[in-house]
Order: structure tokens, then C-alpha cells, then sequence
């Protein structure tokens, strides 16, 4: 999910890839990268289904987006 990630840090401003790893664990009670299963509207995908082809990246990006900036949101509220 190699373009996923990329698009990520375009869209989210992580400009440094070693930044990436302290932004993601907003992301992980809402994600399934090594177990469980992924749900786009009433179509769950096990996560060993994933692949980097258009529908996936066009589904699962801007879930970790939109998950990325309500957690920065709430982080600034707070």
C-alpha cells in the first residue's frame, strides 16, 4: 500500500517520513493493517485482501485522512 502511504503524507503535511510513525497511532483503533478487516460502507475487506489497485487506494485514503485530521482537531481543541 505503498501509493497510500505516499498520498498520506502528501495530503496530511507529514513532511519528513521518519515523522511518520508518531502520527499514525490516531489511526490504529480505526484500522486493520495486520488483522481484521476493513469496512467501506457495507463491503468489509479482510485485511489480506488490500491491495495497491485504484479501488482500494481510492477507499482507504480518505478514511486515514479524514481519521488523521479529526484526531489533529482534537488534539488542538484539547
Amino acid at each position: 500500500m505503498s501509493d497510500v502511504i505516499e498520498a498520506f503524507l502528501v495530503v496530511t503535511g507529514v513532511e519528513e517520513r521518519e515523522a511518520l510513525p508518531h502520527s499514525l497511532p490516531p489511526l490504529k483503533p480505526n484500522s486493520a493493517w495486520n488483522s481484521g478487516d476493513w469496512v467501506f460502507g457495507i463491503e468489509p475487506r479482510q485485511w489480506t485482501e488490500m491491495q495497491n489497485m485504484q479501488w482500494d487506494i481510492s477507499h482507504l485514503l480518505p478514511r486515514l485522512v479524514g481519521q488523521q485530521r479529526r484526531s489533529r482537531a482534537q488534539s488542538k481543541a484539547a
